[in-house]
């Protein structure tokens, strides 16, 4: 009966659908089943007598070839020998803790994701541990691909949310004040004065020339998002796209009486999309134009660096809080302010400049103080 009963445990041991690995004081392998033979890639005569850590080709066992499993000084947080030294010493069994194992494998490493409970057998007036050992590599990955989808599919979610938002909002309203004045003016307009009438017409205007960029930026938006924009690189003079920029928005600049410096090296070429580093550029100079006060000073400057190019652009105007700086580049948040001659925004250029940058690669971030101006940089790589 007894022996039959051994030889039943036996096979239960044998089968286990998880790796059954039992070990001395020392961390060493007396017994493996066929679960654990899979996991570590090697049979019970390759591991026999071996600690642990170096069975399963842990980064930190070998040193110039030498094995020092349990001597290293990361050895001190390592999840399996922490856990069957732990129930060894104190009696007491573990139950599927979560640990990660880095794994040197020939000129590679990769981290094993575990659940490692131990429970203190005695054999033969001989005290061991056996150390159950699910792999849960897999599982994880998919976790973490699943997470990464679900972030994915709120981002989406976001984007419509804000692109409904801005057809239902941001275009409505400036229609209605086009409308709004045209109809007073149609209807009532010899009641006005000349300057009531000027005044009228430069609200239409401002309101058309801001649904127009509001339009621009948004379907240059979609575009993006639904990967129909594609970068087109060429090389061209960082200087000649600057002072492009700068000179399609010079009457702006000079309706405020706006100074704007370049620092620039000469005959810096790089290799981009003019279109769209053009386009973050005016979008930056716009913003610092509309919040920098009269006779303001704005200055672009450009650093060549190691492997890519750093533009800035600086204004001493209004300058942003710490908490609006942590909603500019997100399409979750709805975030505008008004320029200092009360110029609206349309809420969408930097998140397009954020755009543009991660196509190239490049990084976008902003340091500002409140009423000490802001400076918004990026890079390229060179």
């Amino acid at each position: 009966m007894q022996q039959k009963l051994n030889d039943e445990l036996s096979q239960v041991f044998e089968n286990a659908a998880v790796a059954l690995i039992l070990v001395n004081k020392e961390g060493r392998i007396k017994l493996i089943n066929k679960a654990g033979e899979d996991l570590l890639g090697q049979g019970l005569v390759d591991v026999y007598g071996k600690l642990a850590g170096e069975a399963f080709r842990c980064v930190n066992t070998f040193i110039n070839k030498y094995t020092v499993c349990g001597e290293a000084e990361d050895c001190t947080h390592c999840p399996l020998r922490n856990s069957f030294e732990a129930t060894y010493n104190s009696g007491f069994n573990q139950y599927k803790v979560q640990s990660d194992l880095e794994i040197k494998d020939k000129d590679k490493t990769y981290t094993l994701h575990l659940l490692i409970s131990t429970a203190i057998l005695n054999i033969a007036s001989s005290k061991y541990v056996l150390v159950t050992i699910e792999d849960i590599t897999k599982e994880r990955e998919l976790h973490n691909e699943l997470k990464e989808r679900e972030k994915q599919l709120e981002e989406l979610l976001a984007t419509k949310n804000k692109f409904f938002s801005i057809i239902s909002h941001d275009l409505k309203n400036p229609f209605a004040t086009i409308a709004g004045f045209a109809k007073l003016l149609l209807e009532d307009y010899s009641s006005f004065t000349d300057e009531e009438r000027e005044s009228f017409l430069q609200m239409i205007i401002n309101s058309s020339e801001n649904t127009y960029k509001l339009l621009e930026n948004l379907l240059l938006w979609s575009k993006v998002q639904v990967g129909k924009m594609n970068s087109n690189l060429e090389n061209v003079y960082i200087s000649d796209i600057i002072y492009e920029a700068i000179s399609q928005l010079r009457a702006m600049a000079d309706k405020k009486n706006i100074q704007i410096e370049v620092s620039v090296p000469n005959n810096l070429s790089i290799s981009i999309d003019k279109f769209m580093i053009s386009t973050v550029l005016r979008n930056l100079i716009t913003n610092a134009i509309k919040f920098t006060p009269k006779f303001g000073l704005i200055n672009i400057n450009v650093e060549e660096e190691v492997s890519n190019i750093k533009v800035s652009v600086k204004d001493n105007g209004v300058g942003i809080d710490d908490e609006n700086i942590s909603r500019l580049f997100k399409t979750t948040e709805k975030f505008s302010m008004q320029g200092t001659d009360q110029e609206e925004g349309t809420g969408l250029g930097l998140i397009l400049c954020k755009e543009f940058i991660d196509l190239h690669k490049g990084e976008l971030w902003v340091e500002s103080k409140k009423g000490q101006g802001t400076t918004f940089s990026f890079t390229l790589l060179m």
